[in-house]
Formats: structure tokens, sequence, C-alpha cells
């Protein structure tokens, strides 16, 4: 009987080994070998569009993958397709729980769409999914601060901080965010975040200023003065809370309500009616005044910002500040001759503020306006007393874009890169940089960078943009 044993193995082992070989594949499955294949080849080159395509056809004969509809939906929404980014994310979550990643990018598409709450929500989600990302949580803490989720921000920050207690960035952010509400418990983050040249004058910064104001107690005052360093050191969300902190404390002050004010628009809300109340409360404040002049010039209405700009000369003279604003709304009216003269002044009543040279700088490569001498010696200026400042280090690189000096252009860019190496800004401008270099590939490697890590959706479209229109999208 031993032969019809041999028979039968060859008949249910062998048999169909050697019929695969002979017959062709079935063509479903070619199909869906190709399209994996194409996915992971077009994921190297790096062309995206290629890829969703690609992947799109492996998950039409395999729907249940879910890695496949959470790099669909990742790669939708970092060129610009908000929309079908969430569709791909929710579809993905029918067959199974999607990446902290994945979330947190669902998050930024429904708030790109203008669904601050659902992005809320995802965000919390994203925090909670308990990822070991220490970068993920950072940019997520980022997100939720920027659509003003105070609580979800702290949160994740310390969630963050029990992964990296060492990590510098992590301290200062929490650090940034006590500063707000209970500062002594932002000193020992402060502290720590100080060690790092990136942190340290900024660090060193609020640490004065929460001693300077310690005296002060539980004040308004304290959170006035407070939120003023916050804003200078371009942490609004944080300033933001300290405003309200004060005008919880004194209703009163026309002052705290006019800095509200200011500081929620950086943050995506309106904030006339605190400036209504500041102006009720406060007439003849240059500050009341200086801030309603900056709201309705965000509103284009130049001529109504300017009478504000005055009143607030009136009152405070010598304050360099409403020589920027002027010249800054007079530069929106057109007229850039009379612009640049208070640009100027300003610099004059205060020759020691970087701010005053670098709005100098940035006025003249905004408009294309004397950037060589007058930007370029501004931009210097200003980086002279503040050297390692990556904004700065920016501006001066952008500066020396503009008038073509492309080497003196990049090596200012990338000083910039290594003290903000996930800045968006600076990324781009080395996309265009090295653009007009004609080196296309390293000009797309930092388009995508801006595109991924923009907390902005102007920097990231413009990004895409430059990527589409050169290729490379």
């Amino acid at each position: 009987m031993k032969w019809v044993q041999r028979i039968v193995i060859f008949l249910l082992v062998i048999l169909p080994i050697i019929a695969a070989f002979w017959l062709p594949l079935a063509p479903e499955p070619i199909a869906l070998l190709k399209a994996d294949l194409e996915a992971s080849l077009y994921e190297k080159s790096g062309d995206r569009k290629a890829e969703i395509a690609a992947l799109q056809a492996v998950v039409s004969y395999q729907p249940w993958q879910v890695d496949k509809w959470e790099r669909i939906g990742n790669l939708q929404y970092v060129t610009g397709n908000d929309q079908e980014a969430i569709d791909s994310f929710s579809k993905a979550s029918t067959f199974g729980e999607l990446s902290a990643r994945s979330i947190f990018n669902e998050g930024n598409a429904w708030n790109s769409l203008g669904n601050a709450d659902k992005a809320r929500n995802l965000y919390r989600e994203a925090s909670e999914a308990g990822a070991t990302e220490v970068d993920l949580y950072i940019e997520l803490a980022k997100a939720q601060e920027n659509i003003n989720d105070s609580i979800g921000t702290l949160a994740t920050l310390l969630r963050a901080y029990g992964l990296a207690q060492n990590d510098k960035g992590i301290n200062y952010e929490l650090g940034v965010q006590f500063a707000a509400s209970q500062p002594e418990h932002a000193i020992p983050f402060l502290n720590t975040a100080s060690q790092e040249s990136l942190y340290s004058s900024d660090a060193n910064a609020l640490i004065q200023t929460i001693d300077d104001s310690s005296q002060m107690g539980e004040s308004a005052a304290r959170y006035i003065y407070i939120g003023q360093e916050l804003s200078q050191v371009g942490e609004w969300q944080a300033a933001a809370s300290a405003f309200s902190k004060a005008t919880d404390l004194d209703a009163s002050n026309g002052i705290a309500w006019a800095l509200r004010g200011e500081a929620v628009q950086h943050v995506g809300e309106d904030g006339f009616n605190y400036l209504s109340k500041a102006l009720t409360l406060d007439p003849h404040s240059d500050i009341v005044n200086g801030l309603t002049a900056v709201y309705f010039r965000r509103q284009q209405k130049y001529d109504v910002a300017i009478d504000y700009l005055y009143r607030a000369v009136e009152d405070k003279p010598n304050e360099g500040t409403w020589q920027i604003e002027i010249g800054n709304t007079l530069a929106l009216k057109g007229d850039l001759e009379d612009a640049i003269v208070h640009m100027q002044v300003a610099t004059m009543m205060n020759p020691d503020s970087w701010v005053a040279w670098s709005s100098l700088a940035s006025f003249c490569i905004t408009h294309n306006y004397e950037i060589s001498p007058t930007g370029i010696e501004a931009a210097r200026k200003a980086l002279l007393l503040v050297p390692d400042s990556p904004v700065l280090l920016d501006i001066m690189g952008s500066a020396y874009m503009a008038v073509g000096d492309l080497d003196s252009a990049e090596r200012f860019f990338l000083q910039a890169l290594t003290g903000a190496p996930n800045q968006a800004e600076i990324q781009f401008h080395l996309g265009q940089l090295y653009l007009q270099e004609q080196k296309k590939e390293l000009a797309f490697s930092y388009l995508r960078g801006a595109a991924e890590n923009a907390t902005s959706t102007r920097i990231r479209d413009n990004a895409n943009l430059l990527l589409q229109q050169n290729g490379g999208g």
C-alpha cells in the first residue's frame, strides 16, 4: 500500500507546487503585487501623488490594511488635501486603531477646515494614545496651544516630560505654560531649559520677569508684566492666558483688556470685544489706542488705524513702538517713502532694541525697498544684539537672498536651522534658495520638511505649491 501513500502525497503536496509554477497567477494578485511594489518605489523617490495612487490600488484589493489607509491619509494631509485625508483616516479607523501620529494629523486636517472643536478632541485623543515619541508630543502641544487649549497643552507636555525629564525644550514649554498661571511653578522648568543655548535667552528673561514681579503678589499688574514678556518671546497663547488672569483679578484695568484683545488675535480669536472694553475704561492710554490701531489695520481700515496711532503718540511721544506701527500702516497704504522714515525714527529712539532694527529689516525685505544697504545693515545690527537668534539669522539670510547673494543667504539660513531644526519658515526659505540654484532634490527635501512642520496653512500651502510647480509634488 506504500505506492498508494506516495500517490496521495504527490497529489496533495507536490502537484499544487508544480501547477502554481506553470499556471499564470490570477490578474488580481498580480495587480496587487505591482501596486505594492510601486508604492514602495514611489515612497523612496518622494513622489507623494504617485505613492497615494499606488496605495489606493492596494487597498482596493485589501481594504482591511489599516497601515496603508493611514499612510494614504498622512500623505493627503501633507499635500494639503485635508478632506480626503479625513476620509482616509475614517476608513482606517473602521478596520483598527490609528497611531497617535495619524490621529494628530486628522486633528490638523479638521483644524485647517475650521473645525477647532473636532481638532481639540482629536488632539487630546492623540495625546492619550500612548505614543513614545517625544517629538510628537512637542508638536501636539504646540498645535493645542495654537487653538487655545491650555488644559490639553499642559497635559501633553507633562506626558512628554514623563518620557524625557531632561529635555530642555519640554522644560521650556512647561515653564512657559506655568508662567501664565502659576509663576513660581515655572522656575525649575525654566532653570533646566536655560542650560541650552537655544532657550537660555528667553528662559532667563522669563525667570527674571517672574522674580522681578514676585513682590506684586497675585495681582493684575504681575500678570500684565509676565504676559508682556511672554508675548515678547512669541508665546502668544500663554500671554493670552496671563492677560486673561489679569482681567479676572482686576476687571477695571483697561490696559489688561487691551493686551488680552491683542494676544487672542494671535491665537485665532477676534479680540475686538476686549479692545472696546479697554477703550471705555482707559480712552487716553497709548497702549489701548495703539493696540486698537493694530486691530483696525488687520481689518484693512488703514486711515482709522493711523488715527488711533497718532492718539497713542500724543500720550507717549518717545515710544518707538508706535513709530514702527505707523510705518507698517503707511506701507500697507502704499506710502513706502514716508513709512521707512517712521521705521528709521524708531531705531533712533531705541538704538539698542533688536526689535526696532529687525522691524526695519523686515520692512525692507517684505516691500523690496532699500534692501541694500538699509535692510541688510538693519538686519546686521539686530543680529549683533542677539547673535544666536534663529529668527534674526533667518531675516539676515532673507535680506541676502533678496539681493541675490545666495552664498551668504545659505550660510545664515543653515545657522538658523541649526538653532531651530524644525522651523518651517527657515526650511521654506532654504527650499526657495536651492530652487534658485537649480538644486531641485535638495530644495524638495526642505520644502517637504516645511510642509510637514508648518503650524500655519500659509507656509504649508506655499511649500506644496512650489513642490507642484517644480515637479516635486
